[in-house]
């Protein structure tokens, strides 16, 4: 199974909670995370779901302590409350896996 993910994973997922309360929610904090990911050349960064005070990254071509070291330095300039950075579950991978078989076979 390890094999298979270090033969598959391109990356990490990040998903990031804004601070906020009910009265200050506010959609451009998000998107001020969401545009300094992006601003990142370093990686590649994919937005793959964003609400008022969350969003969900897809983020290759990295090492967690980077991520790490990057989200720490910027938390408090970007209203971070609370981050994860995790590795593509089994079903993802697979997923994935899927999807390759898919695109070469067309």
């Amino acid at each position: 199974m390890q094999h298979l993910k270090s033969k598959l994973d391109q990356g990490y997922t990040v998903e990031i909670k804004i601070r906020s309360s009910i009265d200050d929610i506010n959609p451009t904090t998000i998107r001020n995370v969401q545009s300094f990911l992006l601003s990142q050349k370093q990686y590649h960064v994919e937005v793959k779901e964003t609400t008022y005070s969350t969003g969900l990254f897809q983020i290759e071509h990295s090492a967690p302590a980077e991520l790490f070291q990057l989200l720490e330095e910027n938390k408090q300039k970007l209203n971070i409350e609370t981050y994860t950075i995790s590795q593509k579950t089994l079903e993802q991978m697979f997923l994935l896996f899927g999807k390759q078989i898919r695109a070469t076979t067309l």
